[in-house]
């Protein structure tokens, strides 16, 4: 009862003082009995977010102060999109009143920022503490990695996005980026260390032949909309494959055969049967083509033109098929299509 008389005696005072002018209002002019403890006056921020503990002393409850913090100047209060209160950080709250805060980082930036806290009554008196905080913010430091610096094709393999030092109140997504196949399994981990998250992504990943020399990326959201991204490129080794582009055309008396084969490291390609040699031909990526020029004479000797194409993981074979293109005023004709020795006098 004794103290209710006496805030109620101190807001009669405030509003007396008010009146009558005076410039210092409900506070002296050093703030009084008013002291804000800060624990730290240099803060290095996780990314996304800083956590400031505070506390101050309280005024009786008939005051109802608003608690506000400010960047730089008082004229610069924070949003609700970019604070946060919390409880919990603050050590000395015997005679204090929390005033701890959870500061979001909207820009993602390296920089350095000024953080003051003020009262403000109802009677729209501000009180501002004379203490400010300084807080170092710093871009997300984040890492995307291999099990094996070469993958091989249908063979699971792992990727790993790791970020470091995160804000603990940090909710981040992974999104996965330039990935061939469907089949991948992520497995994800949250780990607090040190009042900061670390956190990791690993994706099961089983790569096409396509993949080789992709680039993948891992695309993280976290805080308050913040985004960041790393990339690697692929290296996928994969057994020779012979396209279905390969085939032999006929043109008058003269055979052109085309051997196209895919694979990593690029296949060598060879004609078993034929002894003259053939003209290479690489895009420099995982696809490789070698032409042989035989004569239709020479071709109904063989039978058939077959080529096999290797590398270190294995082998593929095909028996090229023969377009019969035909002779020129024929050129309006459906071609037709031989296997083995064509016979001239068949339409």
């Amino acid at each position: 009862m004794q103290r209710m008389k006496f805030s109620v005696g101190l807001v009669l005072l405030c509003v007396l003082h008010m009146w009558i002018g005076s410039s210092n209002g409900c506070f002296a002019e050093d703030g009084g009995h008013l002291k804000l403890h800060l624990e730290q006056k240099f803060i290095t921020a996780a990314a996304g977010c800083a956590q400031i503990p505070c506390g101050f002393t309280d005024l009786p409850t008939a005051y109802m102060a608003i608690e506000i913090w400010f960047k730089g100047s008082p004229e610069s209060p924070l949003g609700p999109e970019e604070v946060e209160k919390t409880n919990g950080l603050s050590r000395a709250l015997s005679t204090l009143k929390e005033c701890s805060i959870i500061l979001w980082d909207l820009i993602g930036l390296d920089r350095t920022e000024e953080y003051g806290f003020m009262l403000k009554l109802a009677t729209n008196e501000r009180h501002i503490f004379p203490e400010t905080v300084q807080v170092s913010y710093s871009a997300v430091k984040m890492n995307i990695s291999l099990s094996s610096d070469v993958m091989v094709a249908t063979k699971m393999t792992v990727l790993t996005c790791s970020l470091s030092d995160l804000c603990l109140a940090s909710d981040p997504k992974i999104t996965w980026k330039g990935l061939r196949s469907k089949q991948y399994f992520p497995q994800r981990h949250r780990l607090k260390e040190d009042k900061v998250l670390k956190y990791f992504e690993k994706l099961l990943y089983t790569p096409v032949p396509e993949d080789h020399q992709a680039e993948v990326t891992c695309e993280v959201t976290f805080g308050k909309n913040l985004t960041a991204s790393a990339s690697v490129s692929l290296t996928v080794h994969s057994e020779p494959q012979i396209l279905n582009s390969s085939a032999c055309t006929q043109q008058q008396d003269l055979l052109t055969c085309v051997c196209v084969s895919q694979g990593v490291p690029l296949p060598d390609i060879h004609w078993p049967l034929l002894q003259d040699k053939s003209i290479i031909a690489s895009d420099g990526h995982m696809i490789v083509s070698s032409t042989f020029m035989i004569t239709a004479e020479d071709f109904g000797r063989i039978g058939t033109v077959i080529c096999i194409a290797t590398n270190e993981l294995g082998q593929a074979n095909m028996t090229l098929p023969v377009i019969f293109e035909g002779i020129p005023d024929q050129s309006n004709e459906i071609p037709v299509i031989f296997e083995g020795n064509p016979d001239p006098d068949t339409e």
